[in-house]
Formats: structure tokens, sequence, C-alpha cells
């Protein structure tokens, strides 16, 4: 079985590569992880892997390739997405990139989606069940695998992933303090060379870190997309 874990870029998928690991781990599955930042990487990996293997796979950009694989019964594609404004938001502060650049990327990564929910056996993700339900989520991503997860299970993987986004982010800000205390060298040692870096679940932050004049630019240019998805003003 082979996991697409894919969909606009900052919108949930290092959190649910992380999920998709501990839900085979419980199986005690073996699997392979990777990551493909460039077309050219993902249509590689796809054109050599093997549909008997079990591999998480996690990528932004939908090829005609990916499209194509996922016609295949024993592929499993998941599409995240997220409130546009947040993700112009996410761009300028992770990419360094000006605000028209963000939206420009923003409106090129959203024309994908009308291909990615035609495929067959797609399971959507919006980023706010992620932040806000990630118990339900999990189960269902799960399911979505041919794995009934124990309740007791789907708690305990919910946790640890609340508690892995907690000891990143304290060691991240206490690296950028200049002051890593021996638990921080720890947690950093433990977890980030065996796991990806998970951004913090937030919702709305482009109401606290946009300026009044961009507020008002990317709500009236997403508007389309915020009616869709029922995202408020």
């Amino acid at each position: 079985m082979i996991i697409f874990n894919f969909g606009i870029p900052n919108s949930g998928t290092d959190w649910s590569q992380e999920v998709f690991k501990k839900i085979w781990e419980s199986q005690n599955f073996t699997f392979r992880t990777e990551e493909a930042s460039t077309t050219q990487e993902l249509n590689q990996i796809i054109g050599t892997m093997d549909v008997n293997d079990r591999m998480i796979l996690r990528f932004d950009l939908l090829t005609e390739e990916a499209i194509a694989a996922s016609q295949q019964d024993a592929v499993r594609p998941f599409y995240h997405y997220r409130d546009p404004r947040d993700v112009v938001c996410v761009e300028i502060e992770n990419s360094e990139i000006p605000f028209a650049t963000a939206v420009d990327q923003t409106v090129a990564a959203y024309q994908e989606i009308h291909h990615a929910l035609c495929l067959p056996g797609i399971m959507v993700i919006p980023y706010e069940h992620i932040a806000r339900n990630a118990e339900g989520l999990i189960f269902q991503m799960a399911t979505k695998l041919g794995v009934l997860l124990r309740l007791d299970v789907i708690s305990e993987i919910a946790g640890e992933m609340r508690e892995l986004i907690a000891e990143q982010q304290y060691a991240a800000a206490a690296s950028s303090a200049s002051s890593l205390s021996t638990q921080s060298v720890r947690i950093d040692e433990e977890h980030t060379q065996e796991s990806s870096i998970i951004q913090p679940l937030i919702v709305g932050k482009w109401r606290n870190q946009l300026s009044q004049s961009e507020k008002a630019m990317v709500t009236r240019f997403f508007k389309p997309l915020v009616d869709q998805f029922g995202y408020g003003e």
C-alpha cells in the first residue's frame, strides 16, 4: 500500500506524515517514508515505487504521473487544504518572500484542488480538523488504511502528536535564544532526527500577522475560496 500525503503547502502534511507512521507502527508494519521537494523527485519516486511495499510519500504539487498512479487500488491519496489567507501568511514567514509572491504561489497551489478532488478514494483533510478534532481525524485516517484502531490507541497517538509539537517548539525557542539546556538538546536528538519538524497548529494567524491592507486584500482576493469552504471573515 502506498500513501500519497499531499495538498496545499503548509496545510498539515507534516502532521499527517507523523500520524501515518504511528498508525502503521501500531500494527508493527514495515514501511519506508519519502518526501519529494520537486516534481522531478516526485516523478522519480513514483516511477520506481512498488505497490506491494508500504510507503508514505509526502509532496505538494500534483503531477500527471501522481494522478495516474492514484488510479491504482493500492494507492491511498490524502489531500490537505487550509484557509488560503493563512497559507499566504505562512509562506511569507517560512520562505521569507514578499506578500505578492506568497499570494501568487497560493493561487497556483489552489488551482490543483479540482484535479485532486477527482482522484478515486480521495480523503480530504481540512487543516482546521487537524487543529481542533485530531482524534476523530486519526480514526478516519486509520480506517482509510484498513486499520481499526482502539479508542485508547487513538487518544495515545493524538497525545503523542501534541507532545511532539510542544517539544519541538520548546527546542526551537531555546535554540533561537542561544540557551539550549540539557533537556532541549535531548529533545532535539530524540525527535527531530526521526521526525519531521511539525509547524505549530494555528488557525487564523493571518488576522494577527498581516497588515490591515494585506488582510483586506487577501480577504477580497480569496473570497470565492473563503465562501466555498466556509471560512469566516
